[in-house]
């Protein structure tokens, strides 16, 4: 299957910080929070509400409010503006409204910060209903006098927790009062850098993409609907060994697209061409599900430009036998449901791609490792055959992960695969043992 599962839910882990890893971008954004308890209020509606402007550096750096409902065991409500970026230079004042659950424990709330510039916040304030249109302030926080009670983080472990973002109380000149000031000066902008990004006029299109460190060329490619921003978490350990190359593939993240259908083979074409103008024979390709498909259409079509390929998650048909009956079934729903144009688009390449035989994989000749995870939405025999067709390739399925195993494993996955980019490439046989 592809990412366009994969990629909604990293963004949604990206932005809901409720996954166990820490990787997932965790140097981009960062928050600051309170908790009270919610004994006394379970039940009952909330609100909650603060004054917020935004001097943003990046064009995507932004704040915003969130706020979540712990129960003993997991959670029961969260928002954090996920659709509502604060990116405004004036005071304004901002509202999140839900239900606390009947089986709740704790509210925790806060300011999330996302990438550089200078963002302010004031009077924070909790209200519950306590009967019909009855309103009780349960927390009041002006910032006049100190940050008592608010902690880095979201609590939850480590997560929300960047030291990169400094906190500070300042008297704004506008209102003459104190407010929070939560600044970011060298926050990672992976994925929408203006120092870094830069286009490429590629098949028609612009292509977007990003390079950073030295060393041997890497080209990393993102799930279906993603961009390199997916990669993030990643990027600071990659940039010690290689020289990556950031991909948008075409129609998603910043590159352009044209009123054609999307198509695996166009935008391996796609990729093929930027590596021509960069004047780089052969790189490493690390691809996640629609980039992992990727990878392998790249070492079938252009084996002069695969060095070695690590494809997390890929498939080469679009049915019930390489991935499970619900994410077909999920496809086809959000292609008959969505009213969004480019959601459509991409989800209708994965209804009716890729169309991969496995003779034509018997013709990769670069080494492969072929990776994924025992609870993603590919059928683990799907890549079992896969790793069985190609030549000189390699098994992986990472323990007690899914789709997005690469994240919840970082460091796992990573040594993996440095390990199979940097050493010697081997297919030891255990027939040899039995040999006379």
């Amino acid at each position: 299957m592809k990412s366009m599962i994969c990629s909604k839910v990293l963004l949604l882990l990206t932005c809901i910080f409720a996954h166990g890893q820490t990787g997932i971008a965790q140097d981009s954004w960062g928050s600051y929070a309170r908790s009270v308890p919610a004994k006394g209020y379970e039940g009952k509606k909330f609100k909650l509400e603060a004054d917020v402007k935004a001097l943003p550096d990046d064009d995507s750096a932004s704040a915003r409010l969130w706020a979540r409902v712990d129960k003993a065991t997991g959670s029961a409500f969260f928002n954090n503006m996920g659709n509502r970026p604060i990116r405004e230079t004036g005071w304004k004042t901002y509202t999140i409204e839900g239900k606390i659950d009947p089986a709740a424990t704790t509210i925790h709330f806060g300011a999330l910060t996302e990438l550089n510039g200078k963002f302010y916040y004031d009077n924070f304030k909790l209200w519950v209903e306590t009967a019909t249109g009855k309103w009780e302030t349960i927390y009041n926080a002006d910032f006049e006098k100190d940050l008592l009670g608010w902690n880095d983080g979201i609590g939850m472990g480590t997560s929300g927790i960047n030291k990169l973002y400094k906190k500070a109380l300042q008297t704004d000149a506008i209102t003459k009062s104190k407010v929070l000031l939560v600044e970011g000066v060298a926050i990672p902008n992976y994925g929408s850098s203006k120092k870094t990004g830069k286009y490429a006029d590629v098949n028609g299109i612009k292509l977007y993409y990003e390079i950073y460190g030295q060393g041997p060329p890497l080209v990393v490619l993102h799930g279906n609907g993603g961009s390199i921003a997916n990669a993030s978490g990643h990027y600071p350990e990659l940039i010690k060994k290689y020289k990556v190359i950031g991909i948008d593939s075409r129609g998603q993240g910043r590159s352009g697209d044209t009123d054609k259908p999307l198509t695996y083979d166009q935008m391996a074409s796609d990729v093929n061409e930027l590596l021509n103008q960069l004047k780089i024979d052969s790189a490493f390709i690390w691809g996640q599900s629609d980039g992992a498909i990727l990878c392998l259409v790249m070492a079938m079509d252009y084996p002069k430009k695969v060095k070695r390929v690590v494809a997390f998650a890929p498939n080469t048909v679009p049915d019930s036998s390489a991935v499970f009956g619900w994410a077909v079934t999920a496809v086809n729903r959000t292609i008959k449901n969505s009213t969004d144009k480019k959601e459509v688009k991409l989800y209708e390449m994965m209804r009716d791609y890729p169309n991969i035989s496995y003779p034509k994989l018997g013709m990769i000749t670069a080494p492969c490792l072929i990776m994924g995870g025992d609870r993603d939405v590919i059928r683990p025999e799907h890549l079992v055959k896969m790793f069985q067709s190609i030549p000189n390739s390699q098994l992986c399925i990472l323990p007690g992960a899914t789709h997005g195993g690469a994240w919840e494993q970082q460091e796992r996955f990573l040594s993996i695969m440095n390990d199979f980019f940097l050493k010697p490439f081997k297919m030891p046989t255990t027939e040899d043992w039995f040999k006379e």
